[in-house]
């Protein structure tokens, strides 16, 4: 086999039962997470072991309805070209038009950042090319900063970070990420070694691959052994240090939900998105926790 072969090997993707019964072991609902102390106990253990739980009925269908209803008017107002109002919330991030560069620069901004993500000036593949990455989307209008709060569950959440993590973890960033069509997805990596936890709030159903669900590779957050392998290979073959190319033999879980359905993660895990169909739509809200 040659490297690059071996550079671009992925994991066993699960489906049916097998699939079925992985996600079912990792799922709870949310009432019974705030009701119940011993669920709240096997989710944040369950978190730590597993690397990533979802949380079924975390939001509200109204809430979900009312956040997607002011999207659809943002989205509206983005691809008609009269950007005046919007260039006084947000910087822009158009395709055609540049004006912040970098991660750091969108999660350090006093104000929301609307971020076309763009095909990379070098051809590499994992751009995410199409999706709209708005950072602080709450920062945009009343309406959405009260609904994407109440979404988020971030008082619970963060209580149960400490539970699983014995670590208080603080909101660093809120994001809401729109696909539509996307295929040029990164593949499997992680967000760095420090502790780091996502959760994902699904604004639109994931039912099936062609939607783009988010995968993941459970317990990989915990294999010191294949991360040091991983990233000798990366070193050795000019890939990214946080680049999961070395996951012949492990088995992936694509996360299907509902609208309202919350994924929480360790970024240190092995994951990434699928590709979509091009005309598959998916909304999420994300949030990121960091100590």
């Amino acid at each position: 086999m040659t490297s690059t072969a071996i550079a671009t090997a992925r994991p066993t993707l699960l489906e049916g039962k097998a699939l079925s019964q992985e996600v079912e072991s990792i799922s709870f609902r949310f009432g019974d997470l705030i009701s119940n102390r011993r669920t709240f106990l096997t989710a944040a253990w369950t978190l730590r072991r597993q690397g990533i739980i979802c949380l079924r009925e975390a939001a509200p269908a109204d809430l979900i309805a009312s956040i997607n209803s002011d999207v659809g008017q943002l989205l509206e107002e983005i691809e008609s070209g009269e950007h005046a109002r919007l260039a006084s919330l947000a910087y822009l991030n158009l395709p055609d038009q540049r004006v912040l560069k970098g991660y750091n620069q969108f999660r350090d901004a006093d104000r929301s950042v609307i971020n076309y993500r763009v095909k990379r000036p070098d051809g590499r593949s994992g751009s995410d090319a199409g999706m709209i990455d708005i950072f602080h989307p709450e920062r945009l209008s009343d309406s959405l900063n009260r609904n994407i709060q109440a979404c988020l569950q971030e008082s619970v959440i963060q209580r149960l970070l400490l539970l699983s993590s014995f670590n208080r973890m603080r909101v660093k960033c809120r994001n809401l990420y729109l696909n539509r069509g996307v295929q040029d997805t990164r593949s499997y990596h992680c967000d760095g070694r420090s502790l780091k936890f996502k959760s994902f709030v699904y604004l639109s159903d994931v039912q099936s691959l062609a939607d783009g669900p988010y995968c993941f590779v459970p317990r990989s957050q915990r294999r010191r052994r294949l991360w040091w392998r991983n990233a000798r290979f990366n070193k050795q073959n000019g890939l990214g240090p946080f680049e999961f190319s070395q996951l012949q033999g492990a088995e992936a879980i694509a996360l299907f939900a509902k609208a309202g359905d919350m994924v929480l993660s360790s970024q240190r895990g092995a994951h990434c998105g699928h590709p979509q169909h091009p005309q598959a739509r998916r909304a999420v809200l994300v949030n990121m926790f960091q100590r």
